[in-house]
C-alpha cells in the first residue's frame, strides 16, 4: 500500500494524454446495443464522452492503477464520473486529450476497512483550442492491510 503522502503527492501530476475520435460506425454500434434512438446528424451519444476521455489519458487502465499503487488484483472500482459538456461531442473529429489528477485522499470504512479515492480530470479540447468536455472519474482502491484476509 503507498502511503497516505505518496497518495497526497500525486494530485496535479499529469497522465501522458493523447487523441480520441468518435467514429461513426463506433456511435451507431453503441446505440444499437443500448437501444437508443439515432442522433442528430455528426453527434456522438453522450456516454461516448467517457469512452472517449477514458481511451485517451495515454495509459493504459492498469496502467492508471499502478501510479496509485494498485492493480486489477486489487478490486479497483469506478466510484462516480461526471461530465460537463460545453460542445457537443462530435463524430469523426479528432480531440487532444488531457488528464491530471485533482484529488486524492485516503478514507476509512466501517465495513470496507482503508481505501483511496482518486479523481482525475480529462479534458478533450477541440480543434478549434477549447474544452468541449470535461469527464471526471473517481477511482476507488480497496486498501487491504499485508497479512490481513480480503
Amino acid at each position: 500500500m503507498i502511503s497516505e503522502e505518496e497518495l497526497a503527492g500525486t494530485v496535479g501530476h499529469s497522465m501522458p494524454g493523447g487523441t480520441a475520435r468518435v467514429e461513426y460506425y463506433a456511435d451507431w454500434l453503441l446505440r444499437d446495443a443500448l437501444g437508443a434512438p439515432p442522433g442528430e446528424p455528426g453527434l456522438a451519444h453522450p456516454t461516448f464522452a467517457f469512452v472517449a476521455a477514458q481511451g485517451g489519458v495515454g495509459l493504459s487502465l492498469e496502467e492508471v492503477f499502478a501510479r496509485f499503487g494498485a492493480s486489477s488484483a486489487d478490486g479497483p472500482m469506478l466510484g462516480e464520473w461526471a461530465v460537463d459538456f460545453a460542445e457537443p461531442l462530435r463524430l469523426d473529429v479528432d480531440y487532444a486529450v488531457t488528464c491530471v489528477v485533482e484529488s486524492a485522499r485516503r478514507k476509512t470504512g466501517a465495513r470496507t476497512g482503508v481505501f483511496d479515492l482518486v479523481t482525475v480530470r480529462i479534458e478533450l479540447t477541440g480543434p478549434d483550442g477549447r474544452v468541449h468536455v470535461t469527464v471526471r472519474p473517481t477511482y476507488v482502491f480497496p486498501r487491504r492491510a499485508t497479512g490481513r484476509p480480503a
